[in-house]
């Protein structure tokens, strides 16, 4: 089984210092529909600046080479109703959240570029997944 050592590729859309985020990034709003109570929701982008730092020690700590400059587009689209559920965790150690999930499918596809490099997942109609879930959450300041 490969290891962190055969890895050559490892695409972020944020630098994890001094940014604090890791594999985040602001996506506009036209790309984001929900639709909770019919169970269907999609998440779509286009070129998004992303970072390819070969691998994640690199991309954590630094001391490898600097990252090269790239673009990933995708496309994921929830849908159907497997089962609803409502979760509030009130305790205070390993709790503090509520939501409202709807268990479902989703489907995926996905590009990249980074320097002559080009990757291209299969379309999103051959895509599947054995667990997929949309929600809405409440935690922090915004818990109870």
């Amino acid at each position: 089984m490969p290891g962190p050592g055969n890895q050559i590729h490892d695409l972020n859309p944020s630098a994890f210092p001094p940014v604090g985020l890791f594999w985040t990034t602001e996506i506009p709003v036209a790309g984001v529909d929900v639709h909770l109570g019919k169970g269907s929701a999609s998440l779509q982008a286009s070129d998004v600046a992303i970072l390819d730092y070969g691998n994640i020690p690199n991309a954590l700590f630094g001391g490898g080479p600097p990252p090269t400059s790239g673009t990933v587009s995708f496309k994921v689209v929830w849908s159907g109703v497997d089962e609803r559920l409502n979760i509030k965790n009130t305790d205070p150690v390993h709790g503090g959240f509520a939501g409202e999930f709807v268990r479902n499918r989703a489907q995926m596809e996905w590009s990249a570029a980074v320097g002559d490099y080009m990757f291209v997942s299969d379309p999103i109609a051959t895509s599947s997944s054995s667990f997929a879930e949309i929600g809405h959450e409440r935690n922090g300041s915004f818990f109870p």
